[in-house]
């Protein structure tokens, strides 16, 4: 009696790894001016619209997200780009991505974003290139706030070669923050 229990305390414990396995995701640390070197187009706007649809074979859901530029930092400027990540909801189906973004149509952002094909870009460092805009209600001037990975844990950032993924909860000018970003401070 004593071994069956053993044996079933351990799978147990197994199948828990495993499940902590599974719903986890592991990101990369990229720095704010890696993305900013690395990045195809840096910009600020807002979100006008989300929709999440079927790949051509029917086996995965993306969603697609159209950003209204307002200023363009660095790239080809235009006046809206197409955002697009697994995961998304369609006709009831849902394919949850751990670490994968939320949008807000009217959100504020600004976006470090990797050439994805023609007519679509990706979140640089995965999830790590939006960052959100707040306005200071008195005074209406930008801050940025990187949101907090959900479902993810950000590893690798180098003690002391790097200042690290600022917290969810850091308020940084945003013209201080872009011209970090794009080397110019």
């Amino acid at each position: 009696m004593t071994r069956i229990l053993g044996v079933s305390c351990v799978i147990v414990l197994l199948m828990t790894a495993a499940v902590s396995i599974v719903w986890a995701t592991e990101i990369e640390y990229v720095s704010p001016r890696q993305m900013g070197d690395e990045s195809a187009l840096v910009v600020r706007g807002k979100v006008a619209s989300v929709r999440s649809f079927w790949n051509d074979a029917h086996t995965k859901i993306f969603t697609e997200t159209v950003i209204q530029v307002d200023e363009t930092y660095k790239g080809q400027g235009a006046g809206e780009v197409r955002v697009v990540q697994m995961g998304g909801v369609v006709d009831n189906m849902q394919m949850h991505v751990y670490g994968a973004l939320s949008w807000h149509p009217g959100e504020e952002v600004l976006l470090c974003l990797d050439r994805l094909d023609v007519d679509h870009y990706r979140v640089a460092g995965f999830s790590q290139g939006k960052f959100h805009i707040e306005r200071d209600p008195a005074t209406g001037e930008p801050f940025i706030r990187r949101p907090a990975e959900e479902g993810a844990e950000v590893v690798g950032a180098a003690p002391g070669r790097d200042e690290g993924p600022p917290p969810a909860s850091a308020r940084v000018p945003l013209g201080e923050f872009v011209k970090y970003t794009l080397g110019q401070k």
